[in-house]
């Protein structure tokens, strides 16, 4: 029998992603501020992907979106593309090591940033796209400490 996935460690890592993505940051750090909802999104996408799926991401794009009080759909839609290229990844990226999971990392934060500074664009908003990026280099490092820590509350759960 399988472990439903909307356990106690779903719930906190969500909540713990969120609440380090609104953490208040001083002047230029806000700009370094890396994506902790995207990362245990796509740990959960990849954890759980016949419980989770495209909604799952939306859902928790659309929420980061409503509570950033940002273009509503810009992170959502975000998401959705990197849940639905994990999807087309298929099974086999379970069993990458962390190292070669952090390829795949690297390559969704990337694409994660170009829609939400694409779509920040198409709004008619400026934007520092250089800066926009910095983001991607503090978030994948983030992974395997991330990986690390949620197998570990997922197995005590």
């Amino acid at each position: 029998m399988t472990k439903p996935v909307f356990t106690l460690a779903f719930i906190l890592s969500l909540l713990l992603a969120f609440c380090l993505h609104f953490y208040p940051l001083r002047g230029d750090l806000s700009f370094w501020r890396p994506l902790p909802v995207l990362l245990v999104a796509i740990y959960w996408l990849l954890r759980e992907p016949h419980q989770l799926g495209l909604g799952f991401a939306w859902i928790t794009g659309l929420l980061l979106d409503i509570l950033a009080s940002g273009i509503v759909g810009q992170r959502a839609l975000a998401m959705l593309l990197c849940a639905y290229l994990l999807q087309l990844a298929g099974q086999r990226l379970q069993h990458f090591s962390v190292w070669h999971q952090m390829v795949l990392v690297t390559v969704l934060a990337l694409i994660y940033q170009m829609v939400v500074i694409l779509v920040y664009l198409l709004a008619g908003k400026e934007a520092d796209t250089w800066m926009m990026f910095y983001p991607v280099l503090t978030t994948v490092p983030l992974w395997p400490l991330l990986v690390w820590m949620m197998s570990r509350m997922y197995q005590a759960d």
